[in-house]
């Protein structure tokens, strides 16, 4: 059952902070409720096991994916187990509705093995194809859309991805000095998506995920009921809204890494961008992590988050019914390159308390960074 968050503190109008009596409805345990995800422990007993398949670079690790059997059915109670030797694996990968399934690379090295595409939200699409496998409902579109520039879509429930990286590599050539491909730029159209997450006990473990503007998207899934996920001990490095969604994630003992050199002198970076239902009282949490940034991040020139007013044009905002991300960072390392919450998507300006008011806490945090 969600968890309503009670009003801001009156402190702090730009970095409202808990007290101690709202931090406790926002921990791991509260936001994971009845699932237990399986330990590290638990998982390297898993790398032990013999494999049910092994994809090797070269070969298509789709194909390994196809091969498990859909949700519901297969032999009770198994976790169907692929292993990615390591290399890099080019082309989008979806695994949708499948039984419970754990995608393994090389436990200590996640930089090994490599999942990555390249592209982008305006990118044309071509006819009669779809923007990505898990959307076939997208042939007919003309560009390929937020969602469908995804490296990796995961839309089941009860899946592992562990001891691996997931990249778009869409903007690289920016950094490069190349110039944005057609139709994006520093005003949109450059959202390039490494992993979208769209389901329930949804557990990653030492992996990396790499991008620029929408990184990771931590989204409810198609099923209904709770869309809880869990990123531990691993790394998202983005510099616009790089982790964003309207899920129950949880990041913990994690690096949230804000990159250099794509955006324009001046126009400035974002880390957390939730899209929360007004009736939902847990979104992103982030928790025991640090937030570090690439050389070349100024100081104070990255904010901490902003609240994605999903589909709100800006000036229609509604309480109550429009969405109003929810993010808390707590107990984290903040590094000098952060400043306060900034104005949601539809211009809504950041404010702690009133009717408009964002649901974006900070609780105990350290570091240059944080609230003095």
């Amino acid at each position: 059952m969600a968890l309503l968050l009670t009003a801001a503190p009156a402190w702090g109008t730009t970095r409202p902070q808990l007290a101690d009596a709202q931090a406790a409805h926002h921990t791991e345990a509260t936001y994971l409720g009845d699932w237990q995800p399986l330990s590290a422990q638990d998982l390297a007993r898993l790398a032990q096991q013999a494999p049910d398949f092994v994809v090797r670079p070269g070969e298509s690790v789709q194909a390994a994916v196809d091969r498990v059997p859909a949700a519901g059915s297969g032999p009770a109670g198994k976790r169907w187990l692929i292993r990615l030797a390591p290399g890099l694996y080019r082309g989008p990968l979806c695994l949708q509705d499948k039984a419970p399934l754990a995608l393994l690379g090389e436990p200590g090295r996640p930089e090994a093995v490599r999942l990555v595409d390249g592209r982008y939200n305006a990118q044309p699409l071509p006819p009669g194809r779809p923007a990505h496998p898990c959307l076939p409902a997208s042939v007919g579109a003309a560009t390929h859309g937020t969602a469908g520039s995804s490296s990796v879509i995961v839309d089941t429930q009860d899946m592992v991805l562990a001891h691996l990286s997931i990249v778009n590599d869409a903007l690289d050539g920016v950094r490069a000095g190349q110039g944005y491909p057609a139709g994006a730029g520093e005003t949109g159209g450059a959202q390039a998506v490494a992993l979208t997450l769209a389901g329930d006990r949804l557990l990653l473990h030492e992996v990396q995920l790499w991008g620029h503007q929408d990184t990771l998207y931590a989204r409810r899934g198609h099923t209904p009921g709770p869309a809880r996920q869990l990123l531990r001990d691993s790394l998202v490095a983005g510099d616009v809204d790089y982790v964003f969604g309207d899920a129950t994630l949880v990041i913990r003992h994690s690096t949230l890494l804000a990159r250099a050199g794509r955006r324009a002198p001046g126009e400035g970076s974002i880390t957390l961008a939730p899209s929360t239902a007004a009736g939902q009282g847990q979104g992103l949490l982030v928790t025991h992590s640090r937030w570090l940034a690439e050389p070349g991040v100024p100081p104070a020139s990255v904010a901490l988050g902003r609240a994605w007013d999903a589909g709100v044009k800006p000036g229609s905002w509604q309480a109550g019914t429009s969405p109003n991300g929810l993010a808390v960072v707590r107990d984290c390392e903040l590094g000098a390159h952060l400043k306060a919450w900034g104005a949601s998507t539809a211009r809504r300006p950041f404010a702690a308390d009133g009717e408009a008011a964002n649901r974006l806490f900070e609780y105990r945090n350290t570091g240059p960074g944080a609230l003095r």
